[in-house]
């Protein structure tokens, strides 16, 4: 009797005000993600990384490519082709574990995880990043993700995919470690930038800095192995004059 009596005066002073089912996309989405957590031995490492030669690369393409090709240049379209051409040199992370068998993929197919209004995630498929130039990769980005937003992709747009990249800055994340999109063995996390003192030659500095996380299949890559890959992707971006941007 008691304890039925504190329910019911729980309930008065905490209505539910709205039940949302879990069906749809909703739970299509719950179920892709509670299988990637159950199925994968998901290790992340992190980096903070210095980007402040990416913006400054960035800002001397702006206006040229606004112009030529109408489109503004994003961190996120630089940060997809440095992780393509990380990932040339780092085949065993363009990988998936199939039968037993881990399957390295002649073509690099970046998936990039759109957030719709509704809530739920889309991750449309950049097919051969590293075979194209800046310029594609940023054009067809920004198609992808205005279809969408618009619900207009087709399947097609959403299969293939080898590596995912999910960013998370624009909404103030610092890092986040987001989990694999299955059958991928890799998810780079990107965090947002922030102006920081840092150290460099002994003096100290204002750097803009970047949060990364690379979230990975354990049963695939060793901590070592990623962190190669690791470092080779924050040698790009630190340095991204050695980009092959095509342009």
């Amino acid at each position: 009797m008691n304890s039925g009596s504190t329910e019911s005066e729980e309930s008065r002073e905490n209505p539910v005000v709205e039940v949302i089912p879990l069906e749809g996309w909703r739970q299509i989405l719950a179920e892709r993600m509670l299988s990637s957590h159950l199925t994968y031995a998901e290790v992340s490492q992190m980096r903070e990384i210095d980007v402040t030669e990416l913006g400054s690369l960035r800002q001397s393409l702006l206006s040229r490519l606004e112009e030529k090709y109408g489109f503004r240049l994003s961190y996120t379209h630089l940060l997809i082709k440095a992780t393509a051409e990380a990932l040339q040199r780092h085949p065993i992370v363009n990988s998936s574990l199939v039968d037993e068998e881990i399957r390295i993929f002649g073509n690099i197919n970046i998936a990039v995880a759109v957030a719709l209004d509704n809530g739920s995630l889309l991750t449309p498929v950049i097919r051969r990043a590293d075979q194209k130039s800046v310029v594609e990769v940023a054009q067809e980005t920004i198609r992808l993700t205005e279809q969408a937003k618009s619900r207009r992709l087709n399947l097609d747009d959403l299969q293939g995919g080898t590596f995912t990249v999910t960013n998370a800055g624009m909404y103030g994340t610092d890092f986040v470690t987001p989990l694999i999109n299955a059958p991928q063995s890799a998810v780079l996390g990107v965090g947002r930038m922030v102006p920081k003192p840092v150290v460099r030659e002994n003096q100290i500095v204002i750097r803009t800095m970047m949060g990364l996380s690379l979230t990975y299949d354990h049963r695939v890559l060793t901590g070592a192995t990623a962190a190669r890959f690791f470092q080779t992707l924050e040698n790009i971006i630190e340095n991204p004059k050695q980009m092959k941007l095509g342009i």
